[in-house]
Order: structure tokens, then C-alpha cells, then sequence
């Protein structure tokens, strides 16, 4: 598909650097090194992100915080490249080195938190970007800015974060994490847009390459509609998304964490009205991915069952604030993905559902917490508490320690409740109808008896059987035996016999 600016170019990078190369503008030509502000910085950001999804993830949230509406993902296999495109508000080369001079300290949120939408940033640190070098030896950045006559192509080598320390070592102890070349030309003043080619893929990424040039060998989502893939995560046969290929998971983990809207009726159309906050708060962003001519959705979808309920939840605190729902369903929920807690922070999730739900004790309702998919919303005092890898929290933070407390108490009234909606309640609601059924069959045996014995004997027999059923509930062999006990002492041998074989006709027709 065409986009304006869009094409490729390569630059012959000098490579390794001889010498430290400040951001240098000449002749229209731009070049030098990007720096991380610490040794410890450096090594959090190596090896911070294990998967492509993690990755992709944090390119689609930095298209996010530059308003985009529309970002599209096309993964090229062919080529060895995946393509991250999007038309939010762009970068100019003031921009690019500005938040590229040194990773860690990103002025992303120096005068405001929000986009010019009034959307809440995700990112904070400013190691977004950076993150591509987990997946990829060159990234290409091709973008122009709103208002700007600039637009930039620039390639960044991260092939220089894997020389030896001593060689990366830069002064004020800074090491360098990736060197850069481009050009700056002319462009339209009310053309915006950032196009990344993320080039010469490696490590797992290349599984994902695999997962669509081989698409049509194994489960895959590949080229779906939403409403399509709604109907795959809904089959019951489903266990887990590791069911499906590694390029669908890759697409299902980037649907979960970035802010797109929930498919319609997400929780059965039953639960519409209770859960509208949550899927209108979602809509209201105004944020559409496309993931190789897939529109993304959250995957988080439940399958229709007349034995579930849901509950939601929102809690005021001194340290945290925030809203959350409860969905339970009797069985083992499917997929096992969305078993556990999801925490939303800014719109986006961190990490994937947590299965211990936040440490509460196994002991207490094991059963039932295989039953129940929690989502968290809470409010920017959280986000203090996410660790730099933006998928954990730390557990010592007060406004976590206060979430928890507050979630605990509401995880114990939906244990105890999905017990007695869920359990109890139908366990004796099944208890009735088999006492009915066993009731059946001794009238439908004492009326066929009225033929051999007298109907002063089968009607004491009757209810003497009744009322022994009413105590207690009985098997197919516990019935006979009953009955047999009963008339003992009230039938003649050759009575028995009769009312024997008639019983035994009876039981075993059923």
C-alpha cells in the first residue's frame, strides 16, 4: 500500500566507530551515536524485551503517544523485515536528537503527560525505540513532522551494542548503544507520519517471519477478520493461545497490551450493559492497529455460558484508585490466557494475566480461581510502581501494597460467590431433579405392581419409598434395594418375585 514518503534507502554505516561522533547536521546529512546514560541503564534495556511481541508493543504505544489513529504492521518475510507504519504527529531532525542523544532521559512528558488529543502518554523513560534491538540489527526511521518542512531517513545500526564494553565506553559514563546515519529533505508542511523498517531481523523474530510465509501449515490467524478470530479464540476445543502459530500469538500479545477497542460484545451480549465503561473506554481512544490487513481487537473474549456472572468493582484510596471487573464462569476458562489478573495502566497492560492473582493464597477457592479472568484499571499512581520493563510492578510500592489489599477483598466475595451461584446452587438444583427421577420410577414400578399384589401393599410400599428418597439420594442399586427391603414386609415371596422382575424391567429401561 502507498503511503506518501514512503521508500527505502541504505547507507554504508562506518562500522565500528573509530571515535565518538557527536549529532552532526551537514549537508543536509545527519550522523552520530545513541548513548544510554548508564552502564545500568544499558544492561536493563538489553535484553529487556524476550519476545518480538514485547517489542512490537512498544513501537505501536510510541505511535500511540504521537496521536496516531492508524498504525499498520506488515510483516515481509521475504524481505527479512517488518514494517511498523503510522500517521501520528512525526519527528523532525531537532526531534530525532533530541530524544535520541541519550536513552533514559526522554522528554517525552517535560511539558505535559498528555498528547495534544488529550490522551495520557504511555511511555515515560524513552526506551521505546530502542527496543527494536532485540529483533533487528538496522532499523530505518522515515518520518516527516505536522507543520515542518523536514523529513528524515535515518538508519540506526544497533550493531555496535554488541561490541566488547571497552570499546563502547563514551565519556561522563555513557556507553554507546547504536550509531546512526541519515539525510534530512524536503517535505509537505501538513504531511505527518513515521515509517519504521526494522531490517535484517534476528532471533525469535525470525520464527515470526516463518509464522507468515508458512501460514497455511499449521493454526494460524493470518489475513482473519475480527469477527473471525473472535469465533477461533471462542471455540471450546481451544486450550491455550499456544495452540495457534507463533505469529498468531505474536499478533493475540500485541492485540492485548496496546489500547485497541474490545470486539463487540466481548462478554457475551449479556453482559453489555455492566461492562460498557470498560468497552467504552476503549472506543473513546480513537486508536486502530492493522496487523497485516488484520484489524487487531483485545483477545479478550468469553464464551456464552448460562452458568457464569460478572461483577465489577471501583475503589477510591489514598495511594491508588481504580475499576475492575470480575468474570466468572463455571469450568475451566478457555483459553487458559485469560485466566488470572490483567492490570491497565494508561490504557496499556502490564504484562500478561497473572495467574497467582497478585499473591493471593492458592489454598482458598482453587477450585474456583480457575474460573475467574480479572481486568484492573487503575489510576496514574500506579505507573510509580511499574518497573522499567513495563510488564511487572514492584510489590513493595505503597500504592500496589493498598491495590492489593483492596483486590483481595473483592476476589474472596467472588470466590464465595461463584461457590453459590456457580456450585452449590446447581449442585442442588441436580440433587432435586434426580430425587424427581427416582420418585418416577418407584410409581411407575408400584402401579405396574398393582397387577400382582394388592393395592393396599403397593400403596403403603409407595409411600414408605417416598419418604425415604426425600432423606437421602439414591443409585439405580440403592433403589432396588430399598425397594426389595420394603417388601420384605409387606409381600409374599411369590409377590416379591414379580415385583422384582417388573423393577428390574423398569430401572434398566432407563
Amino acid at each position: 500500500m502507498a503511503h506518501p514518503g514512503f521508500y527505502v534507502r541504505r547507507f554504508a554505516l562506518p562500522y565500528p566507530p573509530t571515535k565518538y561522533r557527536s549529532h552532526k547536521l551537514m549537508d543536509n546529512r545527519l550522523s552520530g551515536e545513541i548513548l544510554v546514560a548508564s552502564r545500568i541503564v544499558d544492561y536493563l534495556s538489553s535484553g529487556l524485551y524476550e519476545s518480538p511481541a514485547a517489542c512490537l508493543k512498544e513501537l505501536v504505544n510510541n505511535a500511540y503517544d504521537a496521536d496516531a489513529k492508524l498504525v499498520e504492521l506488515f510483516v515481509k518475510p521475504d524481505a527479512n523485515r517488518i514494517i511498523v507504519t503510522d500517521d501520528g504527529t512525526g519527528m523532525d531532525s531537532q526531534d530525532f536528537k533530541r530524544n535520541f542523544s541519550k536513552i533514559s532521559e526522554s522528554f517525552k512528558r517535560e511539558s505535559t503527560d498528555r498528547t495534544e488529543s488529550s490522551r495520557p502518554k504511555i511511555g515515560k523513560i524513552g526506551i521505546g525505540f530502542i527496543a527494536a534491538n532485540e529483533i533487528c540489527d538496522i532499523m530505518q526511521i522515515i518520518s516527516t513532522k505536522k507543520g515542518s518542512r523536514e523529513k528524515i531517513d535515518i538508519e540506526i545500526n544497533f550493531k555496535a551494542m554488541r561490541m566488547p564494553d571497552e570499546e563502547r565506553k563514551r565519556p561522563g559514563d555513557s556507553f554507546t548503544k547504536a550509531d546512526y546515519e541519515g539525510t534530512v529533505s524536503q517535505a509537505h508542511p501538513d504531511e505527518h507520519y513515521t515509517h519504521i523498517f526494522l531490517k535484517e531481523v534476528r532471533g525469535p523474530a525470525q520464527e515470526l517471519l516463518a509464522g507468515a510465509r508458512n501460514r497455511g501449515e499449521s493454526k494460524s490467524l493470518y489475513g482473519l477478520s475480527p469477527k473471525t478470530i473472535a469465533q477461533r479464540l471462542r471455540d471450546p476445543n481451544l486450550r491455550s493461545w499456544e495452540d495457534f502459530d507463533f505469529y498468531s500469538q505474536t499478533m493475540l500479545e500485541v492485540a492485548l497490551n496496546v489500547p485497541v477497542p474490545y470486539v463487540d460484545h466481548w462478554a457475551t451480549k449479556k453482559y453489555d450493559e455492566v461492562l460498557s465503561s470498560f468497552t467504552n473506554r476503549a472506543n473513546s481512544l480513537d486508536f486502530r492497529v492493522v496487523f497485516d490487513g488484520t484489524e487487531l481487537r483485545k483477545p479478550t473474549l468469553f464464551e456464552e455460558s448460562d452458568e457464569s456472572f460478572v461483577k465489577t468493582f471501583q475503589y477510591e484510596g489514598k495511594d491508588v484508585s481504580f475499576e475492575s471487573y470480575f468474570y466468572v464462569q463455571h469450568g475451566v476458562l478457555k483459553p487458559q490466557d485469560l485466566n488470572g489478573v490483567l492490570i491497565r495502566i494508561r490504557n496499556s497492560a502490564v504484562g500478561k494475566y497473572e495467574r497467582s492473582f497478585l499473591g493471593f493464597p492458592s489454598s482458598i477457592g482453587t477450585l474456583f480461581q480457575r474460573w475467574l479472568s480479572v481486568e484492573i484499571w487503575a489510576d496514574d499512581r500506579l505507573e510509580s510502581a511499574m518497573n522499567i520493563d513495563r510488564k511487572t510492578l514492584r510489590v513493595t510500592h505503597p500504592a500496589y501494597l493498598e491495590l492489593v489489599d483492596a483486590f483481595h477483598v473483592q476476589l474472596r466475595a467472588a470466590l464465595n460467590e461463584a461457590r453459590e451461584k456457580l456450585y452449590e446452587q446447581p449442585s442442588r438444583k441436580k440433587k432435586r431433579i434426580r430425587y424427581k427421577q427416582e420418585l418416577d420410577i418407584i410409581k411407575e414400578v408400584s402401579e405396574a405392581a398393582r397387577t400382582s399384589v394388592s393395592s393396599v401393599t403397593a400403596d403403603q410400599m409407595s409411600a414408605e419409598q417416598n419418604h425415604r428418597v426425600l432423606l437421602k439420594k439414591y443409585s439405580a442399586i440403592e433403589l432396588i434395594e430399598i425397594v426389595l427391603d420394603v417388601s420384605k414386609r409387606t409381600l409374599s415371596a411369590k409377590e416379591r418375585k414379580l415385583l422384582m422382575d417388573e423393577l428390574v424391567r423398569e430401572v434398566l429401561s432407563k
